[in-house]
């Protein structure tokens, strides 16, 4: 799983649970902080996880290729910076160009709601592809559809893509969204913590611990 965040106090509560393989932001979650991105990425990088995606800005390619340029300026952490990339025209243009020169770094995929555009993703070579359960279930689409036809391309292709479950509202999307046929997903904190600590086991360990005290 990935945490969908970039609130420091969420990371650290929940990167030593082992569930946590890395973190995806975009501009509207970093704008939350109300600080400036660069001050917001290096003490995410402190954490330390394998993975820390960061979405690049821009309606063209020239404008997405400066902010990766003033992204990775400077500094050897940002060598961990993973990139996001919103699936459009330029968005196409640009995950080309950065696979073409520095084909390790990995590209997630953004901002998909539909399973054509999923495939035009894996057909570029992105690593992963964040397709938006939520907003599509708001918009009359169906992601879990969308889903499992993007994993049926991508496996009778044998491709390296993955598909990352994104935009989720409550712990059902997110078991359908693996159902479906999903690798990963990413959340938020208040979904994973519902996830984790369901009240009737909560009550039951609390009962358990409570009586085990009587025998020590």
């Amino acid at each position: 799983m990935f945490l969908d965040t970039a609130n420091i106090q969420e990371i650290q509560k929940y990167k030593n649970t082992g569930l946590i393989k890395g973190i995806t932001t975009n501009p509207t979650i970093l704008a939350r902080e109300k600080m400036s991105r660069e001050k917001q990425i290096d003490p995410l990088l402190h954490e330390e996880l394998p993975m820390l995606f960061v979405q690049l800005v821009g309606e063209s390619f020239s404008e997405l290729r400066e902010d990766f340029d003033n992204l990775f300026a400077g500094g050897d952490l940002k060598r961990q910076i993973e990139i996001k990339i919103p699936l459009n025209f330029s968005g196409l243009e640009m995950i080309r160009f950065i696979k073409e020169r520095h084909p390790n770094k990995k590209i997630l995929g953004t901002a998909i709601y539909s399973a054509d555009q999923a495939i035009i993703g894996a057909l570029a070579s992105c690593d992963y592809l964040a397709i938006y359960v939520n907003r599509m279930e708001n918009n009359n689409l169906n992601p879990y559809e969308a889903i499992a036809q993007t994993r049926k391309f991508i496996d009778e292709r044998n491709l390296n893509t993955r598909i990352m479950g994104a935009s989720f509202k409550n712990t059902n999307q997110v078991i359908k969204a693996f159902d479906a046929g999903a690798h990963t997903v990413t959340i938020p904190a208040d979904i994973l913590e519902l996830m984790i600590n369901k009240e009737l086991a909560v009550s039951a360990i609390h009962r358990f611990n409570e009586d085990g005290k009587l025998n020590l």
